[in-house]
């Protein structure tokens, strides 16, 4: 059967030392996206769903040369650009 060859195959990795077991978060991350821990904070959670009450556009859409710019971005930035 199917999972007979995945049984052998982690078999064969924890033989090597090389099987992976997932566990509960520990220390800094500097492996992914969120290293700066902003996932989890309050202060940025409340302030993104005020935002999107004001249909303020929000997330990693990627460049706003590509994705589009908006007053929102201006604001923030300081700065107002001629149309």
């Amino acid at each position: 059967m199917m999972h007979e060859r995945f049984a052998a195959d982690l078999q064969t990795l924890a033989g090597r030392g090389r099987l992976r077991a997932l566990r509960g978060q520990s220390g800094i991350d500097f492996t992914s996206n969120d290293y700066l821990g902003l996932a989890e904070s309050a202060e940025l959670q409340a302030a993104a769903a005020e935002a999107l009450a004001r249909g303020v556009p929000i997330g990693s859409g990627g460049s706003r040369l590509l994705r589009g710019n908006h007053p929102e971005h201006e604001v923030l930035e300081g700065v107002r650009f001629r149309k």
